[in-house]
């Protein structure tokens, strides 16, 4: 789950949602509920999806509730992450909701950062350790329509600006996305698409940027599922195709100083790795490449996955994980 949230992807409609955070201490002394929480899900397997990080849970075929949501409250945790050659961006989180309805449910929570720098980026500025600590406050309101002709599902996604944004956990502003889905099933494939706006670009389950955003954009999704069973595969390319100016937030780049200020328009789709504010034009952030993800649903409330993605502007690899435990049977006994 995450808190830029992330165009959700071929992205489960999973419960998450979680007990609101308790105040975080700095770096590694977050207290020892919050530890044992994530000790805990290590060892159901090491640990599950927001986006994003949440991610809005507008995504992933309606064949996994065809009925729509299951009305009361909901109780979600998923613990994900990328690893690039420019650092890796990896996330706890937790959120809790309430479905009002078959077709309409809210949620709310926080992401807890953790953040690698890359040894380059080290070298350039000392200063700049692997970060951790609280993201964004997210809520989301969700919206679901499975049809037989055309499934359908939406997400708006708000944040506000929780999180430190000298580490990149927040871009210093509230930031909002609205997402849909579209999908229909032949057989065992799901052809879908996923089209959203906001004024950040989203994190996704396949690529935990090493960076946030604030700017306007559009972002498209498009692929095909197959779901045989537990095991489910996806394929997709992907756009984001934003307009007017940009800033780019970095996490793997801190600025030493009390103020982080840009030091003025640039066209280095790489500054993040130099510097943590950059603003430029649309071009500085437009993005686009292909995705292919693997998930596997051992049992209803548990969910594993591994994904891969290719920017093809930033000519980067990322590899992502997620293991995420929908915990609404523990409120809702026959949830399952």
């Amino acid at each position: 789950m995450d808190s830029q949230g992330n165009v959700s992807t071929t992205w489960r409609l999973v419960a998450r949602l979680g007990r609101a955070t308790k105040t975080w201490r700095r770096e590694l002394k977050f207290s020892s509920c919050w530890l044992g929480i994530v000790l805990g899900f290590c060892v159901i397997w090491p640990s599950v999806t927001p986006a994003q990080s949440p991610t809005p849970a507008a995504t992933g075929p309606a064949k996994d509730n065809p009925g729509g949501f299951t009305p009361g409250i909901t109780l979600g945790a998923k613990f994900e992450g990328s690893y690039s050659g420019d650092g890796g961006v990896y996330n706890f989180g937790s959120a809790l909701g309430y479905n009002f309805s078959r077709h309409f449910g809210v949620d709310a929570g926080v992401p807890f950062y953790f953040v690698s720098t890359p040894t380059s980026v080290k070298n350039n500025n000392p200063g700049a350790v692997s970060g951790i600590g609280v993201g964004s406050f997210f809520t989301d309101l969700r919206w679901n329509y499975p049809n037989k002709s055309l499934n359908y599902s939406s997400a708006v996604h708000v944040t506000a600006p929780t999180g430190d944004k000298k580490k990149g956990f927040s871009i210093g502003h509230a930031t909002w996305n609205q997402t849909n889905h579209f999908d229909h099933a032949f057989g065992d494939f799901s052809p879908f698409l996923d089209a959203g706006v906001g004024n950040t670009i989203m994190d996704t389950k396949f690529f935990h940027r090493p960076f946030a955003t604030y700017g306007y954009n559009a972002q498209f999704n498009g692929g095909v599922e197959y779901d045989p069973g537990k095991f489910s595969f996806s394929v997709a390319a992907y756009d984001v195709a934003p307009w007017g100016n940009q800033t780019v937030i970095s996490r793997v780049f801190r600025c030493g100083s009390a103020k982080c200020n840009s030091a003025g328009p640039t066209k280095n789709r790489k500054s993040f790795t130099t510097s943590n504010v950059s603003t430029g034009a649309a071009d500085l952030v437009r993005d686009n490449g292909y995705n292919a993800g693997i998930d596997y649903k051992p049992v209803g409330y548990l969910d594993l996955e591994f994904d891969f993605s290719r920017s093809v502007p930033l000519q980067l690899n990322s590899y992502s994980f997620g293991i995420g435990v929908d915990l609404s049977w523990l409120i809702r006994p026959r949830a399952h």
